[in-house]
């Protein structure tokens, strides 16, 4: 069976409980020695592939043995890093994570992904202004291949800096460049929503989910903009939209407290 999210094994925690100190040592002690020969590179390549596969299925315990072994044959390489922090993410470990991109970023030719990606835990860490700074200068990379993510970004930190017209202009940059990105139409339909502006919020919400059929956030986006405009009965069916998909989610016990006030 893989490894999910709420698989252990002895030394685990004291690992994680260490693993950001520990992680600045070994990166110390890597120093710049001789380039590893072809088989090395192959050998963590192929540790890589399968923490990717195994981040996809969900099994964070064989995602991350597999990463730190590749990181163990090469440890000075950005990718393996910034998987690393992925798969923390993934579990909102969010501290692990950062860790993790502090990391990659010391190594050289670091790819802008790390920058994008570092600004997404920024946001969830209530950092905007570190976030922006991170996603403007992936955006300066000029082989940086998705500014739109940088820009959806870049827009969700302004919303948290309560600044929605700049917020605004960033969203609407992203979606020029990438016209189904369900993230920037769900962050469009945030402000939006912050702007009382509740008819384009919907219609946001709706694109987002219409790309994104289980996007959970934005049912709980829609379903806030439709009881703003006095639409209880499908701001109802968007709760239980949110119940279906994540039921045993922080998002779901708030959503059924709003549920109980809907309640006749």
């Amino acid at each position: 069976m893989g490894g999910g999210k709420g698989s252990t094994r002895p030394g685990d925690k004291r690992w994680r409980r260490l693993w950001p100190a520990a992680l600045m040592l070994w990166l110390a002690a890597a120093g710049s020695g001789c380039a590893p020969p072809p088989q090395v590179h192959l050998r963590a390549e192929d540790h890589y592939r399968l923490a990717q596969a195994y981040l996809g299925r969900a099994s964070y315990r064989l995602a991350e043995q597999e990463i730190r072994q590749a990181l163990e044959l090469l440890p000075q390489e950005p990718r393996y890093f910034e998987l690393l922090a992925l798969i923390y993410q993934a579990q909102g470990r969010l501290a692990l994570a950062e860790a993790a991109y502090r990391a990659a970023l010391q190594q050289p030719k670091v790819p802008p992904s790390v920058l994008v990606n570092y600004s997404t835990v920024l946001l969830l860490q209530g950092r905007p202004d570190e976030a922006i700074a991170l996603a403007q200068r992936a955006l300066k990379d000029p082989g940086y291949a998705k500014p739109a993510v940088a820009h959806t970004n870049i827009g969700l930190a302004y919303l948290q800096k309560d600044a929605p017209y700049q917020a605004l202009e960033h969203l609407r940059v992203a979606l020029e460049y990438q016209p189904e990105l369900p993230e920037a139409h769900h962050n469009l339909g945030l402000v939006y929503k912050r702007l009382e502006r509740h008819e384009e919020a919907i219609a946001a919400f709706r694109q987002a989910l219409r790309l994104r059929p289980a996007y959970v956030e934005a049912y709980v986006g829609l379903a806030g903009s439709l009881l703003a405009l006095g639409q209880a009965e499908a701001a109802r069916q968007a709760f239980e939209r949110v119940l279906a998909l994540a039921p045993e989610s922080e998002m779901a016990m708030r959503v059924r407290k709003q549920l109980q006030s809907l309640t006749p």
